[in-house]
């Protein structure tokens, strides 16, 4: 049987054709798009937070001057220390906002200082997920 014998035992208008001629194409290319897709995943993609964070510690300390020894110090070694942060350098960690920057020192008010990192899920909207995004950024002195 031909297509045009089929489409005559369903009596099928012109219009009605090409609406099935058009859905079986859009099926069919997104079954190739789909096989593509599963064929050649996408690349991951880099995670430029912690390289946005490592430039405001640097730029930070340039506009020091040089004068003074920055905090920002910490960061050029690799680490930013937890207990002599600032809000502004808390606030250049990656996930870390202006509010959460601000609970972060007000609980350091509190303790004194941080015994370890797994103290800051005290801090709401800080979560284990995110200390472990954050632990190769920090370190507690």
């Amino acid at each position: 049987m031909t297509l045009k014998q089929i489409a005559d035992r369903l009596a099928l208008t012109r219009t009605e054709r090409r609406v099935i001629l058009f859905l079986t194409a859009t099926m069919l290319a997104g079954t190739g798009i789909r096989l593509y897709r599963s064929a050649y995943p996408a690349s991951p993609r880099f995670d430029y937070r912690a390289a946005d964070s490592t430039f405001a510690s640097l730029t930070a300390h340039i506009q020091n001057d040089g004068n003074e020894p920055s905090r920002a110090s910490t960061h050029i070694s690799g680490k930013l220390n937890l207990n002599t942060a600032t809000k502004e350098e808390l606030n250049a960690l990656p996930g870390i906002g202006v509010v959460t920057a601000e609970r972060i020192l007000q609980l350091r008010d509190q303790l004194g200082k941080f015994s370890s990192l797994d103290e800051l899920t005290h801090v709401k909207g800080i979560t284990i997920k995110k200390i472990e995004k954050l632990r190769p950024l920090i370190i507690v002195e």
